[in-house]
């Protein structure tokens, strides 16, 4: 007898707790909890976008640090390419002077070596007009 009494008290309990989850609550109570509802809503949306910012800048530090990277390298490349080429056209150009003789080739020989020189000096005003980094 005593477990049917505890038996039907707990249904009860459970039948009486269902209901009041149903239960309609106050105007005013309603108004409270949609004032916090929002005004956590509105907390986290900021915090939100406060972090999306923070992150876009850093990623945006990091493409600029990148780009300024790959401009450097660049700029190193094309000025060794440079260099590459004006010692090739120099090799060439004194190549070019052995065919001569006398002043005719003395001449031959600085005027390539004053080509070299210019096209040097180019590579590196290339370099040092494009590099980022001195």
């Amino acid at each position: 007898m005593r477990t049917a009494i505890i038996g039907l008290a707990l249904v009860l309990g459970m039948a009486g707790s269902l209901t009041a989850c149903n239960h309609a609550k106050t105007a005013a109570q309603v108004a409270k909890d949609t004032t916090e509802a929002q005004e956590k809503a509105a907390d986290k949306l900021a915090k939100a976008d406060q972090n999306a910012a923070e992150k876009e800048a850093d990623a945006r530090k990091d493409v600029r640090s990148e780009q300024r990277d790959y401009q450097h390298v660049a700029a190193v490349q094309d000025e060794k390419v440079a260099e590459t080429q004006a010692e090739g056209a120099h090799k060439v150009a004194l190549a070019q002077c052995e065919g001569l003789s006398g002043a005719a080739q003395k001449s031959c020989r600085d005027q390539a070596d004053a080509s070299y020189e210019v096209a040097e000096a180019k590579a590196k005003q290339a370099r040092a007009a494009s590099d980022p980094k001195p």
